[in-house]
């Protein structure tokens, strides 16, 4: 499966190259360029770093409360973020100047993740709204080649060993998916370290029925509470999306990976529910930052995020060959609240808001994710220190064990070259006999070491 997976990525390389041409494609994006950050903790301009504070507005006949989100000194894991599409730049591929409409979204789908982890968000140069997306373009090389530098950057020379979160949007989370195909997947090493990932709206693929075996071998969607080193993907629709749906089918819609499309009867687009996964009931729980609503505001105000809980509730849904996370309203009586969601939405494509739709419940996975994560990283710690004071004990012991047979070595000399009947013999008969035993002893103690140093590896890995 992998190998045809890289084969299909080097022709897709080299037919795109030809069509596009020598020059034009070898400008942009190169792992040597250096990386600009939107967000990057400790920077000056940190965009990640401003005010998450806000109101949470309930349904009718309940007070309004703090959002209560905080920042913890000392963040458990780092969260990786790429923004979908928003650049209007009249080039097919972006520069990685900070426009207006990437501060706007990077705000309202990225900031509230520093209440769980550190956030590194990138520049890159995505394909703008005057590109190719329909399929993988050149266009799309450029901008993934750009993504995946930035994020060999994060790994070489910020990661330090710690746990990460991959987020996505979009454009956004089809690059993030493929990296997590390309990268995470096939590496163990990293993926003991991936804490898990949110890619909405780039339908990625699993078996019909199934959360893993799909684009990836390794990396499932996510299927239980507290499940980490897993994925949380979905694309939003109020209603059947239909047969020619830009998201939640195979068969057709946006599709950018350089392999091509999956049996749309063997395989479907994952949908996890993040209403359920966060531990609730279905109901979503949508935040928006009310200053960066429609402009980038030369300020802000103290307490601009809005909290709306218990307006919508969602489930996944199957029809037809697509697979969607069904948006709807509880209608609670007297409702007076805005519906947020149908202000950008597109029909009953609810793509563009869906982040924002579900960003509380996604919160609280990342949460509960990182505190998986850290049980488990604390476990290992514990077993490792294990498996230190075993080895050490083993080395100790083969020692020990070498030092006996010697001794027995040298005795059993002695033994033959002493008269047969004599006093002496007897002495040393006996203790020739004893060190055998303690010979015999030690080796099962060595063997014992042996079988638990393995016992532990195995509880480690």
């Amino acid at each position: 499966m992998g190998e045809v997976k890289t084969l299909w990525r080097r022709l897709a390389m080299v037919v795109l190259v030809a069509g596009f041409g020598a020059v034009a494609f070898a400008g942009p994006a190169s792992a040597a360029d250096s990386t600009t950050w939107i967000c990057k903790p400790g920077q000056s301009d940190d965009l990640c770093a401003g005010t998450i504070d806000g109101t949470n507005q309930p349904p009718p006949g309940q007070s309004a409360t703090p959002l209560g989100y905080t920042r913890p000194e000392k963040a458990p894991v780092d969260c990786f973020y790429l923004y979908p599409t928003q650049s209007d730049q009249a080039t097919p591929n972006s520069n990685l100047d900070k426009d207006p409409p990437i501060r706007r979204v990077v705000v309202q789908q990225a900031r509230m993740f520093s209440s769980v982890c550190n956030v590194y968000a990138p520049m890159y140069k995505q394909v703008t709204n005057h590109g190719n997306q329909l399929s993988d373009t050149p266009e799309v090389e450029i901008a993934y080649a750009s993504a995946k530098a930035a994020f060999q950057d994060y790994l070489e020379n910020y990661n330090d060993g710690r746990g990460f979160i991959m987020i996505g949007h979009s454009q956004g989370s089809a690059h993030t998916a493929r990296l997590i195909d390309e990268m995470v997947d096939t590496d163990a090493e990293l993926r003991k370290r991936f804490v898990g990932a949110f890619a909405p709206g780039a339908n990625i693929w699993v078996p019909n029925g199934k959360n893993v075996g799909g684009m990836y071998d390794n990396v499932p969607a996510c299927s239980e509470i507290g499940e980490f080193g897993c994925l949380v993907a979905f694309s939003t629709y109020n209603a059947d999306p239909g047969p020619a749906a830009a998201f939640s089918r195979l068969n057709l819609g946006y599709f950018i990976y350089p392999e091509p499309r999956p049996d749309p009867a063997k395989f479907e687009v994952v949908c996890t529910n993040p209403a359920l996964l966060d531990g609730g009931n279905g109901n979503t729980k949508p935040l928006v930052n009310f200053d960066y609503l429609f402009d980038t505001p030369a300020s802000e105000t103290a307490s601009p995020w809005l909290g709306q809980p218990d307006y919508y509730k969602v489930e996944c849904r199957r029809n037809a060959g697509a697979h969607w996370l069904n948006l709807s309203k509880l209608n609670t009586p007297g409702e007076t609240r805005i519906d947020l969601g149908a202000t950008v939405a597109s029909g009953s494509n609810y793509h563009v808001p869906e982040v924002n739709l579900t960003e509380g419940n996604l919160l609280t996975i990342a949460q509960n994710e990182a505190d998986s994560y850290g049980v488990e990283q604390a476990r290992i710690a514990k077993l490792e220190k294990k498996l230190k004071k075993l080895k050490s004990s083993l080395r100790k012991s083969k020692r020990q064990l070498t030092k006996k047979r010697k001794s027995v070595r040298k005795l059993s000399k002695k033994v033959r070259k002493v008269k047969a009947r004599s006093k002496r013999k007897r002495v040393l008969k006996r203790k020739l006999r004893s060190s055998r035993k303690s010979v015999s002893a030690k080796r099962k103690r060595v063997k014992s070491l042996k079988k638990k140093v393995v016992k532990v590896r195995k509880q480690i890995a």
